[in-house]
């Protein structure tokens, strides 16, 4: 039986693997949907918004801006839905297709997400959890959640 270490360490190595090979293809791809958004209105290409990973370590997720530039901070207004007035036409599509989460690719590199865990969540979000729900950050998040 392998050690905790050593396993973690294989499942880095393979999720860099994945990543970094999903990466060189997605490219061209990544930089049209980058042009898109870019050309559809004003702002960054990206949006960050700070989630909490494992042990509870804070990380800047990245994805894709689909909104209007705004000064109204994303988690006082809860769950944006796609006819949302703020929610650009590009964004509408990279939403509903979820292409607006591939840049959290990303954060798989730097060591803060796996392609497979439990789905990130904002530190507001983790000041109400139970215990039972905080063992959640004994995992790194994922892109996608496993089965359960």
């Amino acid at each position: 039986m392998l050690s905790k270490s050593y396993q973690e360490s294989g499942k880095r190595l393979l999720d860099l693997i994945l990543v970094l090979y999903a990466l060189l293809f997605l490219l061209p791809f990544l930089g049209l949907v980058a042009l898109a958004v870019r050309l559809s209105s004003r702002g960054p290409i990206f949006y960050t918004q700070t989630r909490v990973g494992k042990d509870g370590r804070l990380f800047q997720a990245y994805k894709f801006r689909s909104m209007y530039v705004n000064n109204v901070d994303p988690s006082t207004t809860g769950e944006v839905t796609l006819d949302n007035p703020l929610v650009t036409p590009v964004g509408r599509i990279i939403r509903r297709l979820k292409i607006d989460e591939i840049p959290q690719l990303w954060n798989v590199v730097k060591g803060d997400m796996s392609p497979v865990g439990p789905r990130s969540t904002i530190p507001e979000h983790v000041e109400d959890y139970t215990p039972q729900e905080r063992r959640r950050l004994d995992v790194m998040p994922g892109l996608t959640a496993g089965r359960r």
